[in-house]
């Protein structure tokens, strides 16, 4: 390093020397001298230069120096002094150009490039600019060629292939025969299925009357009960068992339905959940309290808001915080300042991570538009980080969901996608911790805004989340969930030229970012109450312990399942986890409800992705254990779980057998359409 710098400076020196001296007694003859033959090297050298004006000053001090003697060298003479001036720079300019952005770098070959091949194929000078312009051309298309390779492949797909993969279902014969197999395995399979819609229609009666009832009027509803199984066999379980939970208290982590049931929920409250719902109570009791005498006063603030922004800006280590009514909408938000505040346009994310409903950052299912300002890219591949680096120009941010570490390149495990046992999940800490540590790298070089979502992991895998959790530091972030203390919230922290929202040079530039509720009293209280208990020693003592028991109980439940022959694997990250299936297969899905019957609450994606609140405690979570496996006992006794490899087909014949069906369908809606009668 020592003797780097003692070169440059030397060269520098000698340049300089070089300069001064050309500058001085021949200037006015080099500018004499410009013509078409030479001026259109320097025109565009200069502009490309002085347009990425972020290059060191002695790096275009260096390029306008080897310009300047070129000229003088082909105008006036003095060649040995050119020429040995030349070396200098050309020496000092290979120094500097390793701290140069890329994209400079290859402008600067590119240039010099153009320039030779127009002096040596074409005597005309403005073909320089014609050369040049082809290799920006050629540039261009490696490099969506590049992006292409390493985009997620359902970018470009999903879209068109939504709007023609057909609709097809099984028929009460096939559904209980999908997997092949034998007769009386079907047989079986069929009288479980009966016998348990009697046995809830009974359980379950008050529930059921409700549910039916919301589906008339409530979408949300239709919508998850409509996406919890595999879509061929949705259609028989419209009729069958209706898992949805209505539910009037809680007791630990007890759910109490309107039929008296026990339900154990695992489910976490779609992430809400991580410390547990009597705390939650808490919080929003003395939440209420200390606001109660404003009531619901927007606008105006009360003054715990300071004392929130004070902790949040200690735990996120980033200079200010903006409020906003949920985790979609905040990751709405730092995207729009990050895109402001860059002026540029495009935001990459990483493949199967989940960023809210906001269809700016949804790229596969779920969203009609196309989202062409979104390049979505290989997760934990250097592959992206080159990509970040060649298209820097135009790349405002890089979104992360640190939940990726769980299933990475995968979509959030969902039942009704689960076709097979082709679910995957494993957390691989420090290769997920050296890959955050690079992009954070490649980001701050090529001007990239670094943002964490952590709406999901922000307080789940630490008090600091994942920022603390993985020891890299994100240039914003963005949390939600559980940090408003039970009560909808969202929030978005950064340093202040990241969350400035006005361009004081042009004041109509704005990036409008607000909304009514931020901020509302009701949630300052909570959310204080929740801030307030996070950061002391006994809750992160509790992460810790916490953390080593669901470890535990992972290890604990795994023996179970593999003395029983049971074709269950649990993976864990922090008091995340989630459920493998070890043997193909096509009625995964169905555990759900064998849970459900043993008194275990699941959200609307089934077995994918399961929460331990911090009130957990080893019984608790032997409870858990016990009653998964009564249900695994029970599926496995019914035939679901049915597997002969000699006679079952392995997942590449399931793969097959889907193609077939899809085909099959896609042919009988074509017919259709020609012979409608």
């Amino acid at each position: 390093m020592h003797l780097k710098l003692s070169s440059a400076v030397l060269l520098g020196a000698a340049a300089a020397l070089g300069y001064g001296f050309i500058s001085k007694a021949m200037l006015p003859q080099v500018v004499s001298k410009l013509d078409l033959q030479n001026s259109p090297m320097v025109v565009i050298g200069s502009v490309l230069f002085i347009t990425y004006y972020h290059l060191p000053k002695s790096t275009l001090f260096l390029v306008s120096t080897g310009m300047s003697l070129w000229i003088a060298m082909q105008s006036i003479g003095l060649s040995s002094l050119c020429y040995l001036a030349s070396g200098c720079i050309g020496v000092g300019f290979l120094l500097q150009s390793t701290q140069m952005p890329l994209l400079c770098r290859f402008y600067t070959i590119g240039g010099l490039v153009a320039y030779y091949l127009s002096t040596e194929l074409n005597p005309a000078p403005w073909m320089t600019v014609v050369y040049f312009v082809v290799l920006l051309a050629l540039r261009r298309v490696i490099i969506l060629a590049m992006t292409a390779k390493t985009s997620f492949p359902a970018t470009y797909i999903f879209g068109t292939l939504s709007h023609f993969l057909p609709a097809y279902h099984f028929s009460r014969h096939a559904f209980f025969r999908a997997d092949g197999a034998p007769e009386e395995i079907a047989l079986k399979r069929e009288r479980a299925f009966d016998a348990m819609q009697e046995h809830w229609n009974k359980k379950w009666p008050k529930s059921l009357e409700t549910s039916h009832e919301l589906r008339k009027s409530f979408s949300d509803l239709r919508f998850a009960a409509g996406n919890r199984v595999f879509l061929p066999f949705k259609k028989i379980l419209d009729d069958w068992c209706d898992p949805f939970t209505v539910t009037t208290h809680t007791d630990r982590m007890n759910l109490i339905d309107v039929d008296g049931h026990t339900q154990l929920d695992i489910s976490g409250s779609y992430g809400v959940n991580v410390v547990g719902y009597d705390r939650y109570k808490t919080f929003i009791d003395e939440g209420w309290k200390k606001v109660s005498n404003l009531g619901c006063v927007l606008g105006p603030v009360h003054p715990i808001l300071l004392e929130n922004i004070d902790m949040l800006k200690q735990i996120s280590k980033m200079d200010e915080v903006s409020f906003h009514m949920s985790g979609t909408e905040a990751v709405m938000s730092a995207v729009r300042l990050a895109r402001f505040n860059t002026k540029k346009n495009f935001i990459v994310m990483f493949a199967g991570a989940y960023h809210g409903w906001w269809d700016g950052v949804q790229s596969t299912a779920g969203n009609e538009r196309f989202a062409d300002d979104v390049l979505t890219l290989t997760d934990l591949a250097d592959s992206s980080l080159t990509i970040l680096k060649l298209r820097a120009s135009e790349i405002a941010a890089v979104l992360v969901n640190p939940l990726q570490a769980f299933h990475a390149n995968s979509p959030p495990p969902s039942d009704v996608v689960l076709a097979s046992d082709n679910r995957s999940a494993n957390e691989d800490y420090n290769k997920y911790s050296s890959w955050l540590k690079k992009l954070k790298s490649v980001c701050s070089e090529a001007g990239i805004v670094l943002i964490f979502d952590e709406v999901y992991t922000g307080f789940r895998l630490s008090p600091g989340g994942a920022q603390e959790y993985f020891g890299c530091q994100a240039d914003m972030v963005v949390y939600g969930k559980t940090l408003g203390g039970g009560i909808p919230n969202g929030v978005v922290c950064g340093p202040q030229k990241l969350m400035a929202r006005g361009d004081p040079d042009h004041p109509l530039r704005i990036a409008y970012v607000i909304g009514t509720f931020a901020a509302h009293p009701l949630l300052l209280g909570a959310m204080n109450s929740f801030l307030n208990w996070v950061v002391t020693p006994e809750a992160k003592a509790l992460y810790a312990t916490k953390q080593k028991e669901v470890l535990k109980f992972v290890v604990d439940a795994n023996k179970a399942f593999e003395n029983e022959d049971i074709p269950i694997k649990l993976a864990s990250y922090c008091t995340v986890w989630t459920m493998l299936f070890q043997v193909p297969g096509r009625y995964h899905w169905i555990f759900q409800y064998y849970l459900k019957d043993e008194g275990i609450n699941l959200s609307w994606v089934g077995t994918g992705r399961l929460n331990f609140s911090l009130d957990f405690t080893t019984d608790d979570m032997a409870d858990v254990r016990e009653r998964m496996l009564k249900a695994a006992r029970r599926m496995k006794e019914d035939g679901w779980w049915y597997y002969n490899p000699e006679v079952q087909p392995s997942n590449i014949s399931i793969k097959i057998k889907l193609v077939t069906e899809i085909v099959g369908a896609l042919a009988k809606n074509v017919l259709r359409s020609l012979w409608p009668f």
